[in-house]
């Protein structure tokens, strides 16, 4: 083997291993919990269904499933999430096109007011957020408020109440 060709390899493979870090990091960071090794650990799948798996050494499974989803410490904590899941999806609304362009649709968002410590609703006619959650109507907004206020501020903004 040529020493070039060496060298490039030994490149890649360090490039890879400092990605690897970034993203470990980056997990970390987020204070997402991250099971330990051999710890088991759940999340749910796209049909909300609650599976287990165990943690060998970060796996990529592991890796992509954080990256991308929650992962749970108990099946109780991933059952309360796809609950909250499925009433999000009740409660809310996925406006058209069409919908999004006719300014004479209300539609509504839910936000976190740092100020005022509280879920609020707003009116949001003018753009789109693909990470809000939007209502028909401000009593639907609301009505979800008040229903799931602690798994919202939990779930969407990260704020466990006690």
């Amino acid at each position: 083997m040529d020493i070039d060709k060496k060298i490039e390899e030994l490149r890649k493979e360090f490039e890879n291993k400092i990605k690897e870090l970034q993203e470990e990091y980056e997990l970390e960071k987020s204070g997402k919990w991250i099971p330990q090794y051999r710890e088991k650990y759940y999340y749910l799948s796209s049909c909300l269904e609650i599976f287990s798996d165990i943690n060998f050494e970060n796996t990529l499974t592991l890796k992509e499933r954080m990256k991308h989803s929650k992962v749970f410490k108990t099946k109780e904590e991933a059952q309360e999430y796809a609950d909250y899941l499925k009433a999000r999806k009740e409660y809310s609304y996925e406006f058209s096109r069409e919908e999004w362009e006719d300014d004479g649709i209300d539609k509504y968002s839910i936000y976190y007011d740092y100020d005022y410590n509280n879920v609020m609703i707003g009116l949001c006619n003018t753009f789109r957020n693909l990470n809000q959650i939007y209502f028909k109507t401000e009593e639907k907004a609301q009505e979800f408020i008040d229903k799931y206020k602690k798994q919202i501020l939990k779930f969407e903004f990260g704020i466990e109440e006690e």
